[in-house]
Formats: structure tokens, sequence, C-alpha cells
């Protein structure tokens, strides 16, 4: 399986950076407006689906990858970095940012009455996409040799109760634009620079100091709100919650691997290697 277009879609992406200049007080608030600009609106066309297989699942890697490629052009300290180190960090970034940036979408969808407590939103594209769990069916029939139902038994934890609880967690925080692009830094500079340690660890461990900075000042200067312990309490439980599901995941990806479960090679196994 060739995803070699993934990543020359994404440094495109990268090298061709903001399509026009945005001035903003600091780096956290230019990749609130960035997130913003990156989600979809939920008046676009909405699409509904019933079945994921091979076509579905690409169509949700290439627009994430973009999606996260197009997010980082609107963070200047990361724009710095040689092409290589930048590319190395979306390659280990891409598909925690997903957790987390769905889990929002859903939460705010939910909160907006726009889906029901079985229904997950995202955006594709130029769509709203909709899925009801409870009437989702996974075909894996392209790439494993297990059905979707048999690879749960794998899993020592209920992933939809998982899921639900984080979801219930992101409604109860409420998070602003600026708060969610700090939430999202945090859980993929951590996660990324745990996975390569070194050089790029050293970089991650910067921008998070930098943005810790920026939040303190969006909270005293913004919000007039100088105790704001509680929310970044409730910020950090969200996100330590999905690194024990990441942990989770690679446990299950080992076994996974001992059982020869998937029979597809990939050209760039470290795009889906959990952290």
């Amino acid at each position: 399986m060739d995803v070699q277009f993934l990543i020359d879609k994404a440094q495109d992406i990268l090298k061709t950076g903001l399509e026009t200049p945005l001035y903003m007080p600091n780096s956290l608030e230019k990749l609130a407006m960035g997130l913003d600009r990156i989600r979809g609106r939920s008046d676009q066309s909405t699409k509904i689906i019933t079945k994921v297989g091979k076509e579905e699942i690409f169509a949700f890697l290439e627009d994430d990858m973009s999606k996260v490629a197009k997010w980082l052009t609107y963070f200047d300290e990361f724009q710095l970095l040689s092409d290589t180190m930048q590319i190395d960090i979306l390659k280990g970034l891409w598909s925690v940012f997903g957790r987390l940036e769905r889990l929002a979408t859903t939460a705010i969808a939910r909160q907006q009455n726009l889906c029901g407590e079985n229904e997950l939103m995202t955006y594709i594209g130029k769509d709203v996409v909709m899925c009801d769990r409870k009437n989702l069916e996974i075909d894996l029939s392209w790439c494993s040799k297990y059905t979707f139902e048999q690879l749960k038994l794998f899993d020592s934890h209920d992933s939809d109760k998982q899921l639900d609880m984080l979801i219930q967690m992101v409604l109860d925080l409420k998070p602003t634009d600026v708060e969610l692009a700090y939430m999202l830094c945090q859980l993929c500079f951590h996660q990324v620079g745990k996975k390569y340690q070194g050089a790029i660890q050293e970089v991650t461990d910067r921008f998070q100091e930098v943005l810790s900075n920026h939040l303190h000042d969006y909270y005293v200067n913004t919000m007039r709100q100088s105790k704001y312990a509680n929310r970044i309490a409730s910020m950090m439980k969200i996100n330590n919650t999905i690194q024990q599901c990441i942990y989770r995941d690679k446990v299950k990806s080992e076994l996974f691997r001992v059982f020869d479960v998937f029979h597809v090679k990939c050209s760039h196994p470290e795009l889906f290697s959990h952290n």
C-alpha cells in the first residue's frame, strides 16, 4: 500500500504556507484562528455514512494529513524548522491531532443538537460527515482476515464507553477555540516529543513552553481571568485520558503484529505507529 502521496501533499501544503498573512497577538491565538479555518461549517452539505471500507479510510487519512499540515502553517515557530524536521513532526502527530479534533467536533455538534448521542460527526473536505455507531458497518476485508467485531476481542476496554466519556468531558469543559488549540498542541507535541526524543523533543518542549505562556496571557489579558487552574486541570484530564487510549492502542497493535492480523504492507509504516 503506497501512501507516499499523503506525505507529498502534506509537504506541498507546508511549503506553500499561509495564502494570506495573518496578524494575531501571539502564536496560540493564530493557531486558534487556523483551527477555525481548517474545520468545516455545519451548514455544508451533509453526508451520512453507513459503511466504512478502503475508500472511506483513505479519504479520512488524506483529509486528516492535509488538515494538520494546513493547521501547522499557522504556527510561526514551526515554520522556522527545517523541511525534514517539519515532516518528521507531522508524521508523528497527525493521528493524535485527529483524535481530539474529532472529539471536539462531535461534542460541539451535540451541544448544538446537530447529532444524537449515538452519532459522530466530522468534516471531510467540503462535506459534513455523520454516522450512527449502532448502524455502522466496518469492512476490513481489504486488509485483514479478521472482522471488525473479532478485533474488538483484542481490546480490554469498552471503546464506545470510553469515547462517550471523553465527549462528555469536552461538553462539560466547553473549551474556547484558544483552549482547544492549546489542548491539541500540548497533546500532539508531548506525544511526538516522547516518540522521537533527542532534537525533536527539545523543539517540542520549547513549543509547549511558549504556548503555555501564551495561554496565560490569554486568560489574564483577554478573558480577565486570573484564576484558571481548574480549567487547566480539566483540559489536562482530557488529554491524559487520550494518552491512556494511545498507550492501549500501542499494546493492541503489538498483539495485532504477533497474530499477523493485517496482511497489507505499507510504504510508510511510521505514519501508523502508535506513540
